[in-house]
């Protein structure tokens, strides 16, 4: 890996489902509800010794790396978007930089939406487009609906 050359990657998937938008952000905007529709975590918790005036954060279990932690920047449950960062684990030493926001928007009333994951981050490939997919994949299965432009 020490011959790998970083660069700067930006990552937009989205998938649209067949459930309204109220009914998909009760399950992916919770933020730490990961684990109920993303099959590669495993488990996803609120940090040890979080506190009311600590930052939100949540760590998560991958089958076959350590911990990870992500931490929550910035919450609209009108709008249904939310934005996190790395905070910290191995993970996130490799994979620099990491930014990410998920965001549903309703496109027909009551019957349908689209889920947009994006994110930033400094790499040597893209190390995301597949996760993001593997969770859509699911999301796909318990609602219907099918990737977009992906």
């Amino acid at each position: 890996m020490a011959t790998e050359k970083y660069e700067n990657w930006k990552v937009i998937a989205a998938c649209q489902l067949n459930t309204s938008a109220t009914k998909a952000w009760e399950l992916v905007g919770g933020f730490y509800n990961l684990d109920q529709w993303h099959p590669d975590i495993t488990k996803s918790e609120v940090q040890d010794e979080q506190s009311e005036d600590s930052d939100i954060v949540r760590k998560l279990t991958i089958p076959g790396q350590s911990f990870n932690w992500e931490q929550l920047v910035f919450l609209d449950n009108e709008n249904m978007r939310y934005k996190y960062k790395w905070h910290k684990g191995e993970w996130g030493e490799m994979v620099q930089k990491y930014h990410s926001q998920i965001q549903i928007i309703e496109t027909i009333k009551d019957k349908q939406c689209s889920v947009q994951w994006s994110s930033s981050f400094y790499y040597y490939e893209d190390g995301l487009t597949q996760f993001y997919h593997n969770g859509f994949e699911n999301l796909i299965k318990m609602f219907g609906g099918k990737l977009i432009n992906n």
